[in-house]
């Protein structure tokens, strides 16, 4: 191929896998293929298309051009041509200051060692794209599941958009885009997902003050997979996890903390068994975050190790 560049793919790819390892909407590929005949040229045994490695290097090259400043069509025709220089030179991808790359729409987020499919994602967030961001997300979700998605694709663009506000001031918009974008996929995927078994509901929460309540949604849409119940209701005061708990009789309580609280007086306000409302049934005391990571919490709460852990504790307790 004329840019020289692989793809590191080693199994042609359906429209969903091939976009969100370019970072774009699966309609887009579809676009280009309608439109620039950029199609797949690979075919499974059964005759169904799939993108094969010429294919995504072809895709990988228009993608570039269109960055580039090329309009589609002119950048089309210098795929099928041969013709990988972008204008003005190779700017697209050259690297930048601090080992970061130019690319469409801003600076892309840097990730040597996550797998392509977090790359792609990172690509779709550093341009804004939250279409896109929705669209390789949901198909993730559903061929992986939200435990997998988390840890090998999602929670590494999070670690590193945070990263880059830390470290440089900038991406703060593509940091709110991904929780915006996520959020709501992760809300759509729980929707998709069966009828949660009858029984107590989760409550899942974070202290006062504590906004960081992503991974929350995260926990609920990996429940909702378990058909376990589950609510969630963000930051909250004593009083209402309280009043929320004794109202429904909840089988568990999850309390995500990202931020260590200033004292051991503070980490009992945070996690508040002792006012919680006794249960005749068991009900699951679960801590996750790294805010509990130094943290005296009470024998009867668990500190969950991972997502999958948390989904365990939660989901095991009788309701």
């Amino acid at each position: 191929m004329a840019d020289g560049r692989s793809t590191g793919s080693t199994a042609p790819l359906g429209v969903g896998a091939a976009a969100a390892r370019l970072g774009v909407a699966p309609e887009t590929l579809r676009s280009w293929g309608r439109r620039y005949g950029l199609a797949p040229n690979g075919r499974t045994a059964g005759g169904h298309r799939r993108y094969d490695d010429e294919d995504m290097a072809r895709l990988l090259l228009m993608q570039r051009l269109v960055a580039s400043g090329a309009a589609p069509a002119e950048a089309a025709r210098r795929v099928l041509a041969g013709d990988s220089q972008p204008l003005g030179g190779d700017q697209a991808t050259a690297p930048a200051a601090g080992g970061r790359r130019a690319g469409a729409g801003g600076t892309v987020l840097a990730l040597p060692d996550a797998p392509p499919e977090a790359r792609g994602l990172a690509r779709a967030a550093a341009r804004l794209d939250a279409g896109a961001v929705h669209s390789i997300l949901g198909e993730l979700l559903v061929e992986r599941g939200t435990i997998a998605t988390w840890d090998t694709v999602l929670r590494p663009v999070l670690v590193a958009a945070g990263l880059r506000w830390e470290q440089t001031g900038a991406g703060i918009d593509v940091e709110h885009l991904l929780s915006e974008a996520v959020t709501e996929t992760l809300r759509a995927h729980r929707a998709c997902q069966r009828k949660p078994d009858a029984g107590r509901i989760v409550l899942l929460t974070s202290p006062p003050g504590d906004w960081h309540v992503l991974p929350l949604h995260v926990l609920a849409a990996a429940l909702a997979e378990r058909r376990t119940p589950a609510q969630v209701l963000g930051q909250l005061p004593v009083s209402a996890l309280v009043s929320a708990v004794r109202r429904t009789g909840a089988s568990g309580v999850f309390i995500w903390s990202q931020r260590p609280p200033q004292s051991a007086e503070q980490t009992g306000q945070q996690f508040p068994v002792d006012a919680l409302p006794t249960s005749r049934a068991p009900r699951a005391l679960v801590a996750g975050g790294p805010g509990w990571a130094h943290g005296v919490l009470d024998r009867r709460v668990v500190v969950s190790e991972s997502l999958a852990d948390a989904v365990d504790l939660l989901a095991a307790t009788p309701r």
